[in-house]
């Protein structure tokens, strides 16, 4: 890790395996030592000292040795060319928290440290239908209407995920030597999607015997790429107020949303949702107000 001091930068090696916003002490003039995770003020007092640039996420990019690593596109290209030299296209953003706002298609704030991109979190000024059509969209076979006011950047991420999706899926054509790469992409996303639709159909079987729908659903992996946690997004039948709830792989709850007294544990998906009905308008938030 890097980091400056009085105008030098010194480079330490961590001796800690770690993955995440942290405070580290130096033991000699070449390593460090982890002391605890960063307090929520600490990393945003950080990523302050960066300027910001609004991106669109596209999906996690498993390939690099990061956990928590998305790769985005620029939403104004002018903006990321004019003020960073940004390319119109791809770019890995690091340190993605779904718990912040980490989905696809979402608009996030990032903090540029030269060519590091930090991941701040959800892009209040942004149009929170436009992430949700966009995900709907590119789940559907065929569809040639579009979302009116889609901005040129959410047309052409929209284009990118379908051409992802080809390319993972065998239809477009390997050359040369990126074949055996290519190939072992195609079972590493193939058995990634089994794995994601046997949660959207555990996610969504839980929810309906609630009478609640499932709106979409991120996942937190641990430090050794397990999953640890989902982030579940979901409403009651006919309802435009929205939850957002942390479960464990189980379904069990870990976070709620609302107070319950520390007993969140006791509840399961479907036993949350008669009890996020009886809560207060202040546990939940609307669509507008995302």
């Amino acid at each position: 890790m890097r980091t400056r001091l009085d105008g030098l930068v010194y480079e330490f090696r961590v001796r800690e395996r770690f993955h995440g916003w942290g405070r580290f002490r130096p033991t000699n003039e070449s390593e460090a030592q982890f002391i605890e995770e960063a307090l929520p003020w600490e990393r945003g007092a950080y990523l302050e000292l960066f300027p910001a640039l609004r991106v669109l996420l596209l999906w996690p990019d498993h390939s690099g040795p990061f956990p928590g690593t998305w790769l985005a596109l620029p939403y104004n290209e002018g903006d990321a060319r004019q003020r960073f030299g940004l390319p119109m296209e791809p770019l890995p953003v690091f340190l993605c928290d779904p718990m912040a706002g980490a989905e696809r298609f979402e608009r996030v704030i990032v903090r540029v440290d030269g060519g590091t991109l930090w991941f701040e979190g959800s892009d209040l000024r942004a149009d929170p239908v436009h992430a949700e059509w966009l995900r709907e969209a590119s789940g559907r076979q065929e569809d040639n209407t579009l979302l009116p006011g889609l901005a040129s950047s959410e047309r052409l991420a929209l284009l990118l995920w379908c051409i992802h999706q080809l390319e993972l899926a065998g239809t477009l054509p390997a050359t040369g030597l990126q074949a055996p790469q290519q190939r072992h992409e195609q079972r590493n996303w193939l058995a990634g999607q089994v794995q994601r639709r046997a949660l959207e159909e555990q996610l969504r079987h839980a929810l309906s015997k609630a009478d609640a729908r499932l709106h979409s659903f991120s996942e937190i992996n641990a430090n050794d790429g397990s999953l640890r946690h989902l982030v579940v997004e979901w409403s009651e039948h006919g309802q435009r107020r929205r939850y957002r709830s942390l479960v464990d792989p189980r379904l069990t709850v870990v976070s709620s949303g609302i107070c319950l007294s520390g007993q969140d544990r006791n509840f399961d998906l479907t036993s949350l949702v008669n009890v996020m009905a009886a809560s207060p308008s202040w546990a939940a938030y609307d669509e507008e107000d995302l």
